[in-house]
């Protein structure tokens, strides 16, 4: 079985929010809560799978109100292996 990089269009991310001490705590709540909602880490698997993980990803922002500064970040955070480094990439 051979893995792809995703290519699935991501949204415009709103400006990123600079990361310092006073919002990492923060970020880092947001992102055991939308583990605790069923958010996985996602590896870069198939496009397909791409998909899924975005829409669940954006419903749980959506539902837990995570603040469109933080979104990317809390994303980003979910990422690992293939994913992380496409992400690192762009």
């Amino acid at each position: 079985m051979t893995q792809t990089t995703p290519t699935t269009q991501i949204p415009q991310a709103a400006p990123m929010t600079s990361m310092t001490t006073d919002n990492v705590v923060p970020l880092v709540r947001l992102v055991k809560s939308m583990r605790e909602m069923g958010c996985e880490p996602y590896m870069g698997e198939q496009d397909a799978e791409a998909g899924r993980w975005i829409r669940k990803v954006e419903k749980t922002m959506i539902q837990i109100s995570i603040p469109e500064g933080l979104r990317v970040n809390c994303a980003t955070q979910l990422l690992s292996d293939r994913a992380m480094t496409w992400w690192e990439t762009v």
